[in-house]
């Protein structure tokens, strides 16, 4: 099997976990909370962008760009319902209001490194939140076990996926320059990553699923 080809099962892998992650989130859709509501378009929003990009073969760099800029915005207000924390809430207002500034600036001043700086940017955005948010369950649930909490699986899945996609997209250009037409086995390896992490996803809002059975059950 060439790295080509493993490159296409990897596309078709994350495609389909997005509409795993879209089913475990819509199931009892009106009894969930804001959060898992806001993974459920998060699903939405990756399958569509997958299907038009990578089936439909729309290969626009603006409408790639406008799914980074979407998923931003989309686990940013994800973050925003979950926590009770004033400071929190602030914090991430603000984040989010520069990052739509960082955004936009980005094409005007910078628009030959824009496709890594507004990943870059999204990428620390959602590290400061994730971990900030670990803070917050430390302090609020310290005798609980975290584990069983589809936000802890949410929160462990943005911190490690984003983590290392920002160390992909630092070195980017430096990877392509060396790879040079050998590129497929990177992004190959870069959408396994993504698929582990939307099966992570997946888990939390079958997770969040289960209590509100055990919940009606009982």
């Amino acid at each position: 099997m060439t790295k080509l080809e493993i490159f296409r099962i990897s596309t078709y892998f994350q495609w389909f976990i997005s509409l795993v992650v879209i089913l475990a989130s819509s199931i009892s859709y009106f009894k969930r909370p804001n959060y898992i509501k806001a993974l459920f378009y998060y699903g939405i929003t990756s399958f569509t962008f997958s299907t038009l990009i990578q089936f439909i073969r729309i290969r626009d760099n603006h409408l790639i760009n406008a799914y980074v800029f979407l998923e931003a915005l989309i686990l940013s207000f994800l973050y925003y319902q979950v926590s009770n924390s004033l400071v929190l809430r602030r914090m991430i207002i603000v984040g989010v209001i520069s990052y739509v500034i960082f955004y936009f600036s980005a094409y005007l001043y910078f628009p030959t490194y824009v496709f890594s700086a507004i990943r870059a940017g999204r990428d620390l955005l959602l590290i400061l939140f994730s971990v900030s948010y670990f803070i917050y369950l430390l302090r609020q649930l310290p005798e609980d076990d975290l584990m069983k909490f589809p936000m802890f699986w949410i929160n462990a899945a943005v911190v490690i996926f984003f983590s290392g996609v920002f160390m992909l997209s630092y070195f980017r250009d430096y990877i392509v320059l060396v790879l040079k037409d050998d590129t497929a086995g990177f992004w190959a390896f870069r959408n396994f990553f993504s698929t582990a992490y939307w099966l992570v996803l997946a888990y939390a809002g079958w997770l969040n699923l289960q209590s509100i059975r055990a919940q009606k059950s009982g």
